[in-house]
């Protein structure tokens, strides 16, 4: 892993941090990376997609941000894969299966759309398809989950 890779795990690992700290009472104790945790996480978003409303739009990408990167780092846990940075899309990505396939997971967005209410963006789910995905690739396969 090079240094910039490491840096951008650690960014990613301060912002679940952050996700952490800024959860509800209730949840804290459950977010510990598992795959349990990703229904958690569901539920927050949740919560907060009924009072998102006027939630200035640097707060909703703040939000989108934290619990982007807590999935991606659980699912980094669950499925191992390497982090990169998506310059197209400015967030980070996380990629499994290479060399044989390439699986890559980026959050931000589908965090964001929860948050705002699109409840066709159910996290738990995503992230299911994605593990089941990651689990038996077919060699060749490329398929990014955003």
């Amino acid at each position: 892993m090079t240094e910039q890779k490491n840096e951008l795990y650690q960014e990613i690992e301060a912002w679940a941090q952050n996700a952490i700290l800024h959860s509800p009472t209730w949840s804290i104790n459950q977010l510990d990376y598992s795959e349990k945790s990703i229904t958690v996480v569901e539920m927050i978003i949740g919560e907060m997609a009924d009072k998102s409303f006027g939630l200035p739009e640097e707060q909703l990408n703040m939000i989108s941000q934290e619990y982007g990167c807590y999935l991606l780092l659980t699912a980094h846990k669950l499925y191992g894969g390497q982090f990169y940075w998506n310059d197209e899309l400015q967030q980070p990505m996380l990629i499994c299966g290479e060399p044989d396939s390439t699986i890559a997971l980026l959050t931000w967005n589908k965090v964001k759309g929860r948050l705002l209410g699109d409840k066709v963006d159910h996290i738990a789910y995503f992230l299911d398809e994605f593990g089941k995905a990651v689990f038996q690739p077919e060699k060749g396969t490329n398929l990014v989950y955003l």
